[in-house]
């Protein structure tokens, strides 16, 4: 069966609309990775917090 030309241009724009989100949600997730991982470097570990005295 064929499909009307109006019809055939719906179905492209969601597959490339479902694709942009596909994409933008891989990016975000990878971000979110990099912050984590930013995050735990940063942050001084058990050993560095031992070697600093106590002010309280």
């Amino acid at each position: 069966m064929r499909q009307s030309k109006k019809e055939t241009r719906i179905r492209k724009a969601a597959g490339q609309l479902l694709h942009a989100d596909r994409r933008e949600a891989f990016a975000l997730a990878d971000t979110e990775d990099d912050m984590e991982a930013a995050a735990e470097w940063a942050s001084p570990g058990p050993a560095h917090r031992r070697e600093q005295p106590d002010h309280s």
